[in-house]
């Protein structure tokens, strides 16, 4: 992995002391759409949650949830400032990059002056499966444009054309091309299909993937398998915290660098250190229902995304998005703002230390 190196805050507490700057990754924003297909196969797993899901799959609800997809909370300044101050805390500037599902307007949004470059989570659809590049500080002045090209792609994607749409992109000086969490199955990718589209990516477009996600959010087992596939392919590994809701990202990059493009030159020359945060020692189990009630959470900051029916969409048969709270004509159903008070309830930091004994303790906490 040339000059990659993970460390681990709890273990190494003087990790930051040789460095002046850290790297958040892989954040997003409300400017993602976060498809909801997933739902139904996690919460059928759940007693009574399950049999209110079944409901709104039957008729007459016959609720698609393919057709559905919510919002994070944040905005792109609230999500830089809570990067920020992580990073602050530790005495080290920070610098952000926010990656929005296919979508720049984050970055766009923020601006030069807070030095966010302008970045993306592109959807690549590759063979029978589906990967996911972050695609980091495209320059300001043909950003829309290369966000046009790389939406067409996905939209109709041709295999073909991939590589030489990543060897352009990295002609450029400035922009970092990572592949984000390589293990992930997107919903509706088979378990079998991955590893050859897999292996097939990184034999046409390995030579314009600068590094591999190490992801917040994933479990250390794969996180593991990133290491070595990347260690295999030469490459250096970076952090990823992929937060969609209020926990700051549990993994960042430790550097030097004065400003992100520095950053990103490192990368490219194989350098990165990856300081994973102590949250990253929770269970997975308890810091996703946490994001769960963060996500659906009243935020009267953000008008026209207040409540969480806000920020919850479906399209309907004829073509148009709706969020929940116009589907429901303002009136949510009894049974499912019950399902909802339930996660708000037991998300809550004061139930923490008691579902702690309920959660499987898995290879994170023995790092």
């Amino acid at each position: 992995m040339r000059a990659s190196t993970v460390q681990f805050v709890w273990r190494e507490p003087r990790s930051t002391a040789s460095f002046h700057s850290a790297v958040s990754l892989h954040g997003h924003t409300m400017h993602s759409e976060e498809c909801l297909n997933f739902l139904p196969r996690y919460l059928h797993l759940a007693p009574v949650v399950s049999q209110i899901v079944s409901r709104y799959q039957r008729a007459p609800h016959n609720v698609d949830f393919a057709r559905a997809w919510w919002t994070p909370p944040l905005s792109p300044a609230s999500a830089l400032s809570l990067e920020q101050k992580q990073i602050a805390r530790l005495g080290l500037r920070p610098l952000v990059s926010l990656t929005d599902h296919d979508d720049i307007r984050a970055g766009l949004s923020l601006g030069v002056a807070t030095d966010s470059p302008i970045s993306v989570e592109w959807t690549v659809p590759y063979r029978s499966s589906i990967f996911h590049l972050g695609i980091h500080n495209l320059p300001p002045e043909s950003a829309a444009s290369w966000m046009q090209t790389l939406a067409a792609y996905t939209a109709a994607p041709e295999e073909g054309a991939l590589p030489a749409i990543l060897h352009e992109l990295a002609r450029i000086p400035g922009p970092l091309i990572v592949l984000n969490h390589p293990f992930w199955l997107e919903e509706g990718v088979l378990e079998q299909d991955h590893p050859p589209a897999l292996a097939r990516i990184l034999h046409e477009c390995l030579a314009w993937l600068h590094a591999f996600e190490l992801n917040g959010t994933r479990p250390w087992m794969e996180n593991s398998k990133t290491m070595e596939l990347a260690r295999s392919h030469d490459r250096p590994v970076i952090s990823g915290g992929d937060r969609h809701a209020c926990e700051p990202n549990a993994c960042i990059n430790l550097t030097n660098a004065r400003d992100f493009a520095e950053f990103a030159g490192q990368v490219r020359e194989g350098h990165s250190t990856v300081l994973f945060m102590p949250q990253y020692r929770e269970p997975l189990a308890q810091r996703m229902l946490a994001a769960g009630r963060d996500i659906l959470a009243p935020y009267p900051e953000y008008p026209g995304r207040e409540r969480w029916p806000d920020r919850i969409f479906y399209r309907g048969a004829d073509g148009v998005a709706r969020s929940l709270t116009q589907v429901c004509s303002g009136r949510i159903p009894r049974l499912l703002a019950g399902a909802v008070s339930a996660v708000q309830f037991f998300g809550g930091a004061r139930f923490r230390p008691a579902l702690r004994l309920f959660f499987q303790p898995g290879a994170e906490q023995s790092l």
